[in-house]
């Protein structure tokens, strides 16, 4: 029933901006006065946003991370590119506490600049490093690669001073 009504107020929307204003009622066009026009475009508006949906896995290629299982089938968290990455205990929500010869050996996950081009879950969110670059959070805990993972599956940062986990 949502689907239906849905479809006929995108087609009443169609037709009031084909016809500039006019609705046609009673085998005549009638003008329709500008609060009539504007309802059905905020009817318009709010159905899109209603019909945005969520990335599924069929997206995953237009997005900033994506999910591996581990050894045990665990899910943790990669770029696209299949490198791992972590999430580091001294840090707290929102905040990295990784910098200097830490952020050498655990390279910070970084905004990029087709960043506007992805999809963004919202598990995922940006986070301001004291450099002023953007750095990319899980769940609000900045996420990190790790400088002796050299190609896609890697894991040999999971564990490492006891401080270092895959983001899960």
């Amino acid at each position: 029933m949502g689907k239906i009504v849905t479809f006929l107020l995108i087609v009443l929307a169609f037709l009031a901006g084909l016809y500039g204003g006019y609705w046609y009622e009673k085998n005549k066009w009638v003008a329709m006065d500008v609060q009539q026009v504007g309802d059905y475009q905020k009817q318009i508006s709010d159905l899109k946003m209603q019909m945005q949906v969520s990335p599924t896995a069929a997206m995953m290629e237009d997005t900033i991370i994506a999910m591996k299982p581990d050894s045990k089938g665990v899910q943790y968290i990669t770029d696209t590119k299949g490198m791992t990455l972590y999430i580091y205990d001294k840090d707290t929500k929102g905040v990295s506490n990784c910098y200097g010869a830490c952020a050498t050996a655990w390279p910070p996950y970084l905004e990029s600049k087709d960043a506007m081009a992805q999809t963004m879950p919202a598990n995922i969110t940006t986070i301001k490093r004291t450099d002023g670059s953007m750095q990319y959070a899980y769940n609000s805990m900045p996420l990190y690669y790790y400088k002796s993972d050299v190609k896609p599956g890697d894991v040999t940062g999971d564990g490492v001073g006891g401080v270092w986990h895959l983001a899960k």
